[in-house]
């Protein structure tokens, strides 16, 4: 499964950030998948989409 659309909130930083992060496989809860987006690159995000 892939995160894609990834809104990040970034305060007004500079920063490059991925658009698009593969997720682990079994991996199924959203609320699991975006603690591990934010996680991953250490930025709260407003919104992603899923793919799979």
């Amino acid at each position: 499964m892939k995160a894609y659309d990834i809104e990040w909130e970034t305060d007004g930083a500079d920063v490059d950030l991925p658009a698009e992060i593969e997720i682990p496989e079994g991996m199924t809860d959203e609320d699991e998948i975006s603690d591990y987006l934010s996680n991953m690159v250490g930025f709260l995000h407003k919104g992603f989409c899923l793919t799979e």
